[in-house]
């Protein structure tokens, strides 16, 4: 938790600080996406998974350092590897196996565009189709679901 709010609150990270934290608290992630209006992008990866290193290492880092997901959206990386129990959206104790198979994420790498209670809301991204266009095509993906929040969002 300590480094999901390190990186909300820290929003000029340079390259070396520019870690994907750890989902462990989506309860916590839910809520601040809930307060800023942004929706939560969940990188389901696996440890020995080469397509999962190179998205983070040449595509989410990268796009963290330089602020792409500043005031857009909340990154953060489930690891179906990761045997310690979790936080759900729901305030639960699950396992990341849990959580992968409740969103039918088993194919890694896939990124998750989730609204504050953990709804899907945008189509998700498996696998690393072109990697020169990857960067784009996450960035549509992020204003489409900013787009249905704005849509959700209560009117005055």
């Amino acid at each position: 938790m300590v480094s999901l709010l390190l990186f909300i609150a820290s929003p000029s990270l340079s390259a070396s600080e520019s870690e994907i934290p750890k989902a462990e608290n989506l309860a916590e992630v839910g809520r601040v996406s809930l307060q800023q209006g942004i929706p939560a992008v969940v990188f389901v990866s696996r440890d020995a998974c080469p397509y999962c290193r190179t998205l983070r290492d040449k595509i989410l880092k990268p796009m963290l350092a330089a602020g792409k997901f500043e005031r857009r959206a909340i990154l953060v990386e489930v690891s179906l590897d990761f045997a310690d129990p979790m936080i759900s959206f729901g305030n639960s104790r699950i396992t990341a196996q849990d959580f992968g198979s409740a969103y039918k994420a088993t194919i890694t790498p896939t990124l998750l565009f989730l609204d504050s209670e953990g709804h899907e809301i945008g189509k998700r991204i498996i696998g690393i189709s072109n990697l020169e266009l990857y960067g784009h095509y996450l960035e549509k993906s992020i204003d489409a679901a900013l787009l249905v929040l704005r849509e959700e969002a209560p009117k005055n």
